[in-house]
């Protein structure tokens, strides 16, 4: 009873593989290249979306900071009629009053919103700087998986091929069971550590969905190229180029430039403006006295006695020297990580150099050799499962390497900011 509700069991499981396999191959199938892949993360990736708004909100700081103060108009108008106020004398008075600026204020609070706004869009280019390695990153991966899942399905078709000459070879008595049954076990071995590589490419998957922004309804199969071509500038070029252009260095210039101009306004925010008084008043008197009508100009200096108080300044100041030494350790490091990039890259394009195609070839003849040989009873089983693990290695091993090599090229662009990188 027990033996007939395992097999139930195998067979309920099957139908649902086979069942959940072929809703997965009724999907339409979308081949991405490196190029479309990033176009889906710029348009489509939410953290980049969310990082623009900080240049539309510099953008209408700006705008802000161009903002005169307001004038203030003061009207007062004459009595009204009634008993109550029979006999009082009636006035009308304007009075105009306009703040004016002094000591540059406006000045460098544009300046300081001017170099905000700068300092955000080269943010946004440092963003977009990480965002495209992190998707390079990815795609790198997808195309390592992929190559790997080949090549380990090829693997897995060889050793059931070989099963299958061993039932047969069996079937005539050639070999005993304990063969059989040793090349059954290899197999579903194989077929386990298989799985658990769909699993990775499945959750590789979940980080690209992030990325994009979303799950698409068609399955993604990466095309690309993983032999990627190193930069043909010297490092010396690249590192010039790179304190030149990177925008995190940017992004620290225009910072640091902003707090200057930020200093400087809270040092003229010490002194007082002034207001400009313009008016017209007009008094009737009680009779028969004269009448009032005067116009007048005048100033308004305000005793700004705050301005005794150096605290604002002395921080704003701090804020500057504390921006110039931010800036010395973004070039420290940037100019740490390229360094490091570089020596990654060269050694691993020593160690890519390694798996020539001869060395692959040769792998798949040695392999091929000694099933043969098996076949004519001249090796044992043993030998044909080290020929083939020995042949699986090499090529994971390869395959690891281009990976290696690929994030190397990448994580050089990324120091660098000179994008290089072609799939």
């Amino acid at each position: 009873m027990k033996k007939t509700t395992y097999l139930q069991a195998i067979l309920l499981t099957l139908v649902m593989l086979v069942s959940i396999r072929s809703h997965a191959t009724e999907r339409p199938v979308q081949q991405v290249t490196f190029n479309d892949f990033l176009q889906l993360v710029i348009q489509n990736n939410l953290e980049f979306i969310i990082e623009r708004y900080e240049v539309t909100a510099a953008e209408a700081a700006l705008r802000a900071s161009k903002v005169f103060q307001d004038p203030e108009l003061e009207i007062i108008l004459p009595t009204f009629d009634g008993d109550e106020f029979g006999g009082m004398p009636s006035n009308i008075a304007f009075e105009m009053e306009v703040p004016i600026e002094l000591f540059g204020k406006r000045r460098n609070r544009i300046r300081q919103a001017q170099a905000e706004l700068y300092a955000a869009q080269a943010g946004l280019d440092d963003f977009m700087r990480y965002l495209r390695a992190d998707a390079a990153f990815v795609f790198a991966d997808a195309l390592t998986k992929q190559l790997i899942l080949e090549r380990m399905s090829l693997e897995l078709t060889q050793l059931n091929e070989l099963m299958e000459i061993n039932r047969a070879l069996f079937e005539v008595g050639e070999i005993g069971e304990v063969e059989l049954i040793q090349t059954r076990l290899e197999a579903r071995s194989f077929t386990a550590d298989l799985f658990d590589v769909r699993a990775g490419f499945s959750e590789l998957l979940s980080e690209i969905f992030f990325l994009i922004g979303g799950i698409p309804s068609d399955s993604l199969v990466f095309v690309g190229e993983m032999n990627l071509r190193p930069p043909a500038l010297t490092f010396d070029d690249l590192r010039r180029q790179a304190l030149e252009n990177r925008p995190d260095l940017r992004m620290a210039q225009h910072e640091q430039e902003a707090a200057r101009h930020a200093m400087q306004l809270a040092r003229s925010e010490r002194f007082p403006d002034i207001s400009l008084v313009a008016g017209y008043h007009n008094e009737e008197a009680l009779r028969p006295g004269p009448g009032v009508r005067a116009a007048y100009a005048g100033v308004i200096i305000p005793l700004q006695f705050s301005g005794f108080n150096r605290g604002s300044y002395l921080e704003s100041r701090a804020r500057y020297e504390q921006s110039e030494q931010i800036y010395r350790s973004t070039v420290l490091t940037a100019d740490v990580e390229m360094r490091n990039a570089w020596e990654q890259l060269q050694l691993l394009s020593g160690k890519r150099m390694l798996f020539t195609e001869s060395i692959l070839n040769d792998a798949e003849r040695v392999r091929d050799a000694v099933v043969f040989s098996y076949q004519r009873g001249e090796v044992s089983l043993l030998e044909v499962f080290e020929a083939q693990r020995t042949l699986n290695e090499i090529y994971l091993n390869y395959y690891e390497t281009l990976n290696q090599h690929s994030h190397s090229a990448i994580e050089l662009s990324r120091s660098t900011g000179e994008w290089f990188v072609e799939f």
